[in-house]
């Protein structure tokens, strides 16, 4: 290699340095902000999927616009959130027609409450799936009927999807509300419990489902796919999360 090449490839790495040294001084200069789930300020970070972050408000695999804890401590190296989870409104009311039938304001905590001494970690119970969750829950705000609560992801579900594996649109029901259309009891037998028509798993009773009544063709949340309703594209994900708030 001549003098000249060699400078010239100095020149163009010294370039590319100049630049991500640039890149890094705005990114860091993006305006901080602050989430009541977290004591420290959060910047906005890109995050790719191959770094297989996890969300410490829904607690779902990571990816695209995000917001991170600024400080550099092993208590807080883990703390991301979803931009869609930083958002998230702290107040909630379903409406008036919602499968839950559930009226009352429902509260964004950011950690459930401990209600067992025995628990390492306060965990939840989600009204809608039946799985648990140990990260933000919604949670109803009436001393009545407190222990309603939903993954923030469950609360936001559409009313109505198309699946993949049926022809016709399925909606929102309660598994009970559907053994009721059947003309089924609930409460007739312990037997009388929904059966998943992806997996054949049986659904609790008053959990939540997608439902085709013209057909009887039903499937549990969590066998949900990205489906299309209304000429829109919803990614239903599935319920709970491997996730924790650290």
């Amino acid at each position: 290699m001549d003098a000249a090449t060699e400078g010239s490839a100095s020149s163009s790495l010294l370039g590319r340095l100049e630049i991500q040294q640039r890149q890094q001084m705005m990114r860091s200069r993006r305006p901080c902000v602050k989430h009541f789930s977290h004591s420290h300020p959060l910047r906005p970070v890109e995050v790719k999927e191959e770094e297989e972050l996890i969300c410490s408000g829904c607690e779902l695999d990571l990816s695209g616009s995000a917001y991170r804890c600024r400080k550099s401590s092993s208590c807080c190296d883990d703390f991301y959130l979803h931009r869609s989870c930083f958002e998230l409104p702290k107040v909630l009311q379903l409406p008036m027609d919602h499968v839950s039938g559930h009226q009352h304001p429902m509260l964004l905590l950011d950690t459930p409450p401990k209600e067992d001494d025995d628990d390492e970690y306060p965990k939840f119970v989600c009204n809608a799936c039946g799985d648990y969750g140990t990260g933000f829950t919604y949670r109803c705000s009436s001393t009545s009927c407190q222990s309603f609560n939903l993954h923030v992801t469950c609360a936001f579900l559409p009313n109505t999807i198309k699946h993949v594996d049926h022809q016709h649109p399925l909606s929102l029901f309660s598994s009970s509300t559907s053994l009721d259309i059947k003309g089924i009891s609930s409460s007739s037998s312990s037997s009388s419990i929904f059966t998943c028509d992806v997996c054949r798993k049986q659904v609790p009773q008053n959990c939540w489902i997608y439902y085709c009544s013209e057909c009887d063709y039903g499937t549990d949340l969590a066998c949900t796919t990205t489906t299309t309703t209304n000429n829109n594209t919803y990614s239903v994900l599935p319920a709970g999360g491997g996730g924790r708030i650290q």
